[in-house]
């Protein structure tokens, strides 16, 4: 047992002496949470196509600026969201159905209008546009502010704290599940990352805004940043996954009980249950801090912070800086002039381009770009692509705070395709369909499918 887990063994023993819980084991478990099994063709046919698909895309044009070129708003959809219960309760938010419709491929993908076209130029990029108000808002702010309290702290190396963040490194909780910190992201010299996971615990609601019992993992970082940055942290990760937890249901048209089973929201399946198990209940959903510590070219793939990729998510949420790095492929029209589509930078809407004052927004406002992983297509019967992107920073020492919204692991979130899906005759024309896919995952823990792909 190394020496995280003696820390994280009696940390819990102080907890448990004052509340009623227990701690079943703090080691990871053997569990065989991912699927090995190679008989799954069509899923492994599945992963080779998306990677076909960012092989294709960095053949996409890089026109910033020039006359015809995609625009943010031409292509990103936004939606006005705020956090439990306000989706078709109130008109000013989005509904389900318009949440949806953002995110699957634009229906009018095969004309040359872009007048009341959704996705504009684009036949759609899996991504949109989240724009939040009110408390939702000033959790987003919160959490940003708390990014940046990391890494001014971190590298304070006059304080015990920041050297105890440098030294726990990177460490593996189970197959595929890490946390802590990575000083030189493979040894290359761009960035920086904290990876932190939630550790949930039972409360009286159970719910994903409950956030004050839960514990942040590695603690290192909390013990850095104090009891208030960590109290931003924990709110502005309940909104992201609020926020994700919503998208994610409305664009597979799935009901609550599904949902709850299958999508990761960073609370425990059993809200009864009086134990934790550490390699078991922490979160598979993870948040990540990220500072850019150096730039390439900004038009150079090769010496791009982040290549070309896709995320192995139901859903990656960024609050969205004014000048961000991240650029989005996007497809173009099947008629259109570029038959290989456009990289295009998200930026926020209205957004006044102002090297001086990058962060200042223009209204009480704030905007997270959220983007669909492999899973959301994968569900989706290609419905919803895959967001592909990359990272280009905008300068050295940009700082983002992507949210990773995953499956859950464990036995008991097997995808039940006819109970959990709602899928029509009529939805299995997605550009990546293939037929018998989803059949193949029937009765599979959802997160296996990660190791196949």
């Amino acid at each position: 047992m190394n020496a995280f887990f003696f820390r994280l063994l009696a940390a819990l023993t102080v907890l448990e002496s004052t509340h009623a819980f227990s701690i079943k084991s703090v080691e990871a478990p053997n569990v065989a949470d991912v699927d090995t099994d190679t008989e799954r063709p069509l899923l492994q046919r599945f992963g080779k196509q998306l990677q076909n698909r960012i092989v294709n895309s960095k053949a996409g044009c890089h026109r910033f600026g020039m006359k015809g070129a995609y625009t943010s708003d031409e292509t990103f959809p936004c939606l006005d969201m705020q956090c439990s219960g306000g989706l078709d309760n109130d008109d000013t938010f989005s509904s389900r159905k318009e949440i949806r419709d953002a995110f699957n491929e634009s229906s009018g993908a095969n004309n040359n209008s872009n007048s009341n076209r959704l996705h504009g130029k684009s036949s759609g990029s899996g991504s949109c546009i989240i724009r939040l108000s009110g408390d939702d808002a000033l959790s987003i702010r919160g959490l940003v502010d708390y990014a940046n309290d990391f890494f001014e702290k971190v590298d304070n190396d006059d304080t015990s704290k920041g050297s105890s963040v440098k030294d726990v490194g990177v460490f593996k909780i189970d197959q595929f599940l890490y946390a802590g910190f990575d000083q030189n992201v493979n040894n290359e010299g761009l960035m920086q990352f904290v990876d932190t996971r939630i550790l949930p615990r039972s409360d009286d609601s159970g719910t994903r805004n409950s956030v004050n019992n839960d514990i942040l993992i590695p603690m290192e970082v909390g013990e850095l940043v104090g009891k208030e940055s960590l109290r931003s942290a924990h709110k502005g990760i309940g909104t992201l996954m609020d926020v994700g937890y919503q998208i994610t249901s409305a664009v597979l048209e799935m009901h609550s009980k599904s949902a709850d089973k299958l999508i990761d929201d960073g609370t425990t399946l059993n809200k009864e249950s009086q134990s934790i198990v550490m390699g078991k209940d922490v979160s598979n959903s993870y948040h990540r801090l990220i500072r850019y510590i150096n730039s390439g070219p900004s038009t150079d793939e090769d010496t791009a912070a982040f290549r070309s990729h896709i995320d192995s998510s139901f859903l990656t949420l960024i609050p969205m800086p004014k000048l961000p790095g991240l650029e989005i492929w996007c497809p173009c029209l099947r008629n259109g002039a570029n038959g290989d589509g456009e990289w295009v930078r998200p930026i926020k809407p209205d957004s006044i381009h102002d090297e001086e004052d990058t962060d200042a927004d223009t209204d009480d406002s704030v905007y997270i770009i959220a983007m669909a992983g492999e899973f959301l297509q994968l569900l989706s019967n290609g419905k919803t692509p895959t967001c592909i992107h990359r990272v280009l920073p905008a300068k050295p020492g940009r700082i983002s705070a992507p949210l990773f919204l995953r499956p859950r692991r464990g036995e008991d979130a097997l995808l039940d395709v006819d109970l959990d899906l709602n899928v029509r005759e009529s939805d299995k024309d997605g550009l990546y369909f293939e037929p018998g896919l989803l059949d193949e995952c029937h009765d599979m823990n959802l997160w296996s499918a990660h190791g196949i792909i």
